[in-house]
């Protein structure tokens, strides 16, 4: 069981969402936080012990964020990946140019460049580091990266590609004590799932989840040293399609549903 007690940690996207339910969480187990945000003043207004703004997908910025940290703490034991961004609802044929790489950069370069700089602080400490893949796509959040998302084709890719990074990095540095966990989201009551082209109905407002409860539940998962948590747990049973591949994409391209989909997306 990990313990919060006197740990340092980093939080990305710290400023909002379920990143800043995460600083509270932390620092009320006796954490000391440093919260990351493209924002500063919404960093700043977290509660964290130290704010910083920078852009995850910047390399040098998130270089000299953890370099702060280790200099102006002394170690650096908990690092979560949290910040990511989508697109309202497009076809990858409509989109502004550079809009996906947007994700991209932000979703899986972002994770990159913050846990790069922070592997061997994470190493002389033992520490543990949290990725963030998904189980749905916020606006559409019945797919997600188990099956291609139409409409959020960046967003899933790069979900699924973070999944990827996880797992790599918990074989590289299992010989070093650092433990890893990639969380999956089911829709959470942030921003990103309101990024919606059709008004959401009662039965998928009742689907999500608040950002503290998601927050909670990475956190639980950290103290049990978990490899993988999905939340809320009700997705768990969607786990079993995923060997399926691109066997559910054939059923997805005779679907009339994802064919009204494709309609709607491309004219967004």
């Amino acid at each position: 069981m990990r313990d919060f007690s006197g740990a340092v940690a980093l939080v990305t996207g710290g400023g909002g969402g379920i990143g800043a339910a995460e600083v509270r969480l932390l620092t009320e187990r006796g954490a000391t936080v440093c919260a990351v945000d493209i924002d500063e003043d919404a960093a700043l207004g977290s509660g964290a012990a130290l704010a910083i703004g920078a852009d995850v997908a910047d390399r040098e910025a998130m270089a000299e964020a953890v370099d702060r940290v280790v200099t102006q703490f002394g170690r650096l034991d908990l690092v979560f990946c949290t910040a990511g961004i989508t697109h309202r609802p497009a076809t990858l044929r409509v989109l502004e140019p550079g809009t996906a790489q947007r994700v991209i950069d932000v979703n899986l370069v972002g994770t990159l460049n913050t846990l790069e700089p922070a592997i061997d602080p994470l190493i002389a400490s033992r520490g543990h580091a949290v990725l963030v893949s998904s189980m749905g796509w916020p606006p559409n959040s019945e797919f997600g990266t188990l099956l291609p998302t139409l409409g959020g084709v960046a967003y899933s890719t790069s979900k699924v590609a973070v999944e990827m990074l996880g797992r790599g990095l918990r074989i590289e540095l299992s010989p070093y004590g650092v433990g890893v966990t990639i969380a999956y989201f089911g829709p959470v009551d942030t921003a990103m799932v309101r990024l919606t082209n059709v008004p959401p109905t009662r039965s998928s407002e009742r689907l999500r989840i608040s950002p503290e409860k998601a927050a909670a539940g990475v956190i639980r998962a950290v103290e049990r040293e978990k490899v993988r948590v999905i939340i809320p747990g009700r997705w768990n049973f969607l786990n079993v399609v995923r060997p399926l591949g691109v066997h559910l994409d054939n059923l997805l391209l005779r679907s009339r549903k994802q064919r009204d989909f494709i309609r709607t997306y491309d004219s967004a």
